[in-house]
């Protein structure tokens, strides 16, 4: 190859590289990376749970949640479903997912109770009436647990089936994000959770 030729390969290398370069520093200019579409989006799950018979898996968890749209729901990891509803459920705690149309999932979990058989036409304890009164006052008002949410509060056997439940969120998990009251109302009086502790160390019956 003589000098001529080695120049003109030299130029027309120069040349295409230049051209190249060029036109990916215009192309990649112009190129947005699609963001993520659950960024700054919360999906809060809300369950409401129906206590089952003893012995029975006839309880059910329906959920609703916000945070988008087209929202389907798991329970346990399971394979998600349209319906926010899932029956036949023996009581234990579960956990429910939902997720929107953009993949975007948020979780909670629901405790599915065992009705006291024992507890219908039974005559109301002393620990029992004092554990009532403070949830009548603290958990069971306006939107919450009166009726409009599950479990509804108002019902005494209802109180009795979720006792154990009812001691966990607001004694065992005083001061935290799941205690009951829920935050930003405060933690029930010392003196109140010892009530809560002393109906359910009694046995958690109506009678005690």
């Amino acid at each position: 190859m003589n000098k001529n030729q080695l120049f003109y390969t030299v130029w027309i290398f120069t040349f295409f590289s230049v051209i190249i370069f060029n036109a990916c520093s215009k192309g990649g200019a112009g190129i947005t990376t699609p963001g993520n579409p659950c960024t700054g989006v919360t999906v809060v799950v809300a369950p409401s749970p129906v206590a089952a018979d003893a012995g029975i898996a006839n309880g059910s968890i329906t959920v609703t949640a916000t945070g988008g749209t087209g929202f389907t729901f798991s329970l346990n990891n399971g394979a998600f479903q349209s319906s926010g509803t899932f029956s036949n459920l023996a009581a234990g705690k579960y956990t429910i997912t939902a997720k929107n149309v953009n993949g975007c999932t948020g979780s909670a979990s629901s405790t599915v109770a065992a009705k006291d058989a024992a507890c219908a036409g039974k005559t109301p304890g002393t620990l029992f009436t004092a554990v009532k009164t403070i949830v009548s006052t603290n958990c069971a008002v306006t939107g919450c647990h009166n009726g409009t949410q599950s479990p509804n509060y108002t019902v005494d056997c209802t109180i009795v089936d979720y006792g154990t439940l009812i001691k966990q969120r607001a004694v065992d998990q005083a001061g935290t994000a799941d205690q009951m009251p829920q935050p930003p109302r405060a933690a029930l009086l010392q003196a109140d959770r010892d009530k809560i502790t002393a109906w359910i160390t009694a046995g958690g019956h109506i009678t005690d």
